[in-house]
């Protein structure tokens, strides 16, 4: 059967993925996987060399085929000089996330009974240009139409705040996942989801707790036998994963056991809530350090935080609820599914920002009116400003800032190579800066501008992430002015004007993102990937 009109809402998850959509009532809903799960274990098992399987039967052969097994794959993403070496071939991690993808996207069709081409997917918010490339580039070798690409703290407030529009509160997400951490303060208002303030770390998660844990374990069987079951890689997947349930016990009891078995040695290594907490604690000052980091961005105090929302499933260990408890004085929210909010938020974002005419925005403004003291019916605008819908517009506007600051690569008066910031970190989406330059030698008769990512002021300190030449101009005096404008959109998508202002040429690119796959490097992977046998 044909696609619909559904798009899918995609949480791509470090060690976990799931799915959802909205249905025609306006209820988000979380697509099972084929096996009747309503998450995904983010990992692949190659048995071959154009074979894989994903999910819980991949994480099944970690103990016994580790070399041809690939997990925490997200935290390569971006990375263009990081392959994976398997049965003779090597894979990027766009391809790999992408088969990740294509089992979502295979199990989502079977459960709804069509073929969907659309999705929105998610990723953390402090995710860089090249790492949420490819994550788009992930999604079009799995096959899909990739709409747009919206933050992991945004979705989650959408899933929670959607039915608290019309309301105002200002929410702090903590979003701690098996790979990447982000704290997000966003505001509701009327019908707008605004993000004040956001901040994380790409490269901190659920599995460094797993690593220390493990490391915990592994160096009391070195002191006592003299040996390290970290240097056999078989032995070493076994205590990751009996370490990894460890931690998961220890959120629900005080004391977990942890077998080792090397060498001939044997040894239970308990371990106590406390100790856990102990050998951890300074990975919590991170997510602490980022919580206070976050609240200076916004400008705000604990005191003006109405909400802490919950996401990812590392969250559910005691120790960071109680943190979080202790900084904001009041409990994080109940309710909310840490491990699905993403998702059924990327669903919901989906129809208000792709979807206008879904029967759920209807119902929703409706539902609005009716709140705005009005009969049922939708006039052209609401009588409470704070509930401003026109005709036509979605039930709920969503506001992002720019995770990072993007600026121009100049030279200053002694000619000295410079980065100028145009849109600085936080500045809110949609928006439009200016800047005013100039030729920096006599006889120019063309001028490129490098577009940078990132803070510092120097090209080492950035990422250069595209450029636009303007040429076959008559020459040019230096000091002739030169005008730069950068138009950042909410799909995070940067067009860039560089006019010369004498003649008034201009020259205008759309700099979208990009993962750092060639045209031709795409369609290789975008055939290996349509040819995996992939059950």
């Amino acid at each position: 059967m044909a696609d619909e009109g559904i798009i899918l809402g995609i949480d791509l998850g470090t060690t976990f993925s799931a799915v959802a959509y909205v249905d025609p009532f306006g209820k988000p809903v979380i697509l099972p996987n084929a096996e009747g799960q309503r998450t995904t274990a983010s990992v692949i098992h190659f048995y071959g060399r154009d074979a894989c399987v994903v999910g819980d039967e991949a994480v099944k052969m970690v103990l016994v085929d580790a070399p041809n097994v690939v997990r925490f794959i997200k935290r390569h993403m971006g990375d263009p000089g990081y392959q994976f070496e398997l049965f003779g071939r090597s894979y990027s991690p766009q391809e790999l996330s992408s088969l990740i993808l294509r089992k979502l996207k295979e199990d989502a069709e079977e459960s709804l009974g069509f073929t969907v081409k659309d999705a929105v997917i998610t990723v953390p918010a402090y995710f860089n240009s090249a790492q949420r490339g490819a994550t788009a580039e992930a999604g079009a070798l799995a096959g899909f139409n990739v709409l747009s690409i919206i933050n992991e703290p945004t979705a989650a407030a959408i899933a929670y705040g959607v039915e608290r529009i019309g309301k105002e509160r200002n929410l702090l997400v903590f979003d701690l996942g098996g790979g990447t951490f982000d704290v997000t303060v966003m505001e509701i208002k009327g019908t707008t989801m605004r993000t004040i303030a956001t901040d994380g770390n790409a490269e901190l998660g659920g599995k460094d707790w797993d690593d220390r844990l493990l490391n915990f374990v592994a160096d009391q069987f070195l002191e006592k036998h003299g040996t390290d079951p970290r240097d056999d890689a078989q032995t070493f997947q076994e205590l990751y994963e009996r370490s990894l349930q460890a931690k998961i016990s220890l959120s629900s009891k005080p004391r977990a056991a942890i077998p080792v078995n090397y060498k001939g040695n044997r040894m239970v290594v308990s371990v106590t809530r406390e100790e856990f907490e102990r050998i951890t604690k300074d990975l919590l000052g991170q997510c602490e350090d980022t919580c206070t980091l976050v609240l200076e961005k916004a400008k705000m105090q604990w005191a003006q935080i109405d909400d802490v929302l919950l996401a990812g499933g590392s969250t559910r260990m005691p120790a960071v609820q109680e943190m979080l408890r202790h900084l904001s004085g009041r409990a994080p929210v109940a309710g909310v599914n840490p491990d699905e909010c993403v998702a059924l938020g990327a669903a919901l974002a989906a129809i208000f920002r792709h979807q206008p005419k879904h029967p759920a925005i209807l119902a929703w403004r409706q539902s609005l009116a009716r709140k705005a003291g009005g009969s049922g019916s939708v006039p052209d605008t609401l009588p409470n400003d704070d509930l401003d819908i026109e005709v036509g517009l979605p039930a709920v506007r969503i506001a992002d800032v720019a995770s990072h600051p993007l600026g121009i690569v100049a030279l200053d008066a002694s000619l000295t190579e410079r980065v100028v910031p145009l849109i600085p970190e936080q500045t809110p989406l949609p928006c439009e800066k200016r800047g005013r330059f100039a030729y920096a030698y006599d006889g120019m008769t063309s001028v490129r501008v490098e577009v940078t990512e990132g803070a510092g002021a120097s090209r080492d300190e950035v990422h250069v992430i595209g450029e636009v030449i303007l040429e076959n101009l008559p020459p040019r005096a230096r000091g002739t002015p030169i005008d730069v404008v950068y138009r950042y959109t909410v799909n995070q998508i940067l067009e860039v004007d560089v006019t010369d202002v004498e003649s008034g040429v201009t020259r205008r690119a759309s700099i979208v993102l990009k993962g750092g796959l060639s045209p031709a490097s795409f369609e290789r992977a975008q055939r290996r990937v349509a040819a995996a046998q992939l059950r």
